[in-house]
């Protein structure tokens, strides 16, 4: 007797993505997403240009000890929130498994990225403390949407990203750690993106009277650009200890 196949009805990727390029309309919300993600992120680096030139252009080696660590910082800070957004975006019933799956990739992308880059620049102890808190944070936050396993998926996953991401930045200080950031914030991002893609299949698509409820813009942008300050002071003025001072 041949067992049921619950992703034989399921659209092929390929053809997912010819449908979101082509039909706006039904993906109109992932396209907000988008373009507010969009927005944000040269909002962000425009304020970084106007602070670069106000307070950081005589900094010595600003760029290699604080100005990229900067740009990786907003590209975080905007991919972890567009992702966020488009799980907030949808009111539905989701069950375990996929709330265990949201839990989880937030809280370990959100730790890697985020520790790693203060990691970087004020040393391991601050890098695995605010990685693993912030991580925890956003994993419970997102993984409550099914319960209490999607709360200890998430909380579970951002102690151990926000943990490892420092780990990488010591081992990887002196060998071509600049080389690695970029393969490494793409995948990062890659896999958030993943995790809407993801949300779209097994939530939208699979509930036929789905409540949306976006937050606009205003709101997503004071939200991103307050993480990005506080975490910017960090780097700026935050304590350091003597592997990066």
């Amino acid at each position: 007797m041949k067992e049921p196949c619950d992703t034989c009805d399921r659209t092929p990727v390929p053809q997912r993505i010819q449908e979101f390029v082509s039909d706006r309309a039904k993906f109109h919300l992932e396209w907000q997403m988008l373009q507010y993600m969009g927005l944000t992120f040269l909002l962000l680096l425009l304020l970084a240009a106007v602070l670069y030139v106000a307070v950081w252009k005589d900094l010595p080696r600003f760029w290699t000890k604080q100005g990229i660590w900067i740009l990786y910082l907003i590209i975080t800070v905007v991919f972890t929130g567009g992702a966020i957004w488009h799980l907030k975006a949808y009111r539905a019933k989701i069950d375990s498994m996929t709330g265990m799956m949201i839990g989880m990739t937030v809280g370990m992308q959100t730790g890697m990225m985020l520790s790693v880059i203060i990691g970087s620049t004020n040393g391991m102890f601050m890098g695995g403390l605010l990685g693993m808190v912030f991580a925890v944070a956003m994993g419970v936050y997102t993984g409550k949407c099914c319960g209490i396993m999607g709360i200890l998926q998430g909380a579970m996953a951002g102690v151990m990203g926000g943990t490892m991401g420092p780990m990488i930045a010591l081992m990887m200080r002196n060998d071509h750690i600049l080389w690695f950031m970029p393969p490494f914030m793409i995948i990062n991002v890659l896999i958030l993106l993943g995790m809407s893609y993801m949300l779209y299949e097994e939530v939208v698509e699979k509930t036929e009277k789905i409540e949306k409820t976006p937050m606009d813009f205003g709101t997503f942008f004071s939200y991103c650009l307050i993480v990005t300050i506080v975490f910017g002071l960090v780097i700026s003025f935050g304590y350091k200890s003597a592997f990066v001072a």
